[in-house]
């Protein structure tokens, strides 16, 4: 009884793996009907070209060399940004105990 179960697990496999690939079949040629009906790549092909583009800077002498020159854009627009420009999160500003507030809602 045991090689019938073995049977009937590999062929539940064999069948999870097939509704996988006729599922990634849909979505392939629908992302393509979709790309030549809209002119917009898929986001897959978006990410698997800004994943090949960092994997190839990545050979090129690696990310150190890129970020001490500036960092660029991703999507290639404006200029590269000064690695000395400071981003300014919080201001202090001095909290006064005596300043005057708002009043206070109180219930009847």
């Amino acid at each position: 009884m045991n090689w019938i179960a073995k049977i009937f697990m590999a062929l539940l496999g064999l069948a999870f793996l097939v509704a996988l690939l006729f599922g990634l079949l849909c979505y392939i040629v629908f992302a393509t009907v979709l790309w030549l009906l809209t002119g917009r790549k898929p986001q897959v092909v978006m990410v698997w070209h800004q994943f090949s583009t960092v994997r190839q800077k990545f050979r090129q002498g690696g990310f150190r060399a890129s970020t001490s020159q500036g960092f660029q854009d991703p999507r290639g627009h404006g200029a590269p940004f000064a690695r000395d420009d400071q981003v300014v999160d919080v201001e202090v500003r001095e909290v006064v105990e005596d300043a005057p507030r708002l009043p206070s809602e109180r219930r009847p």
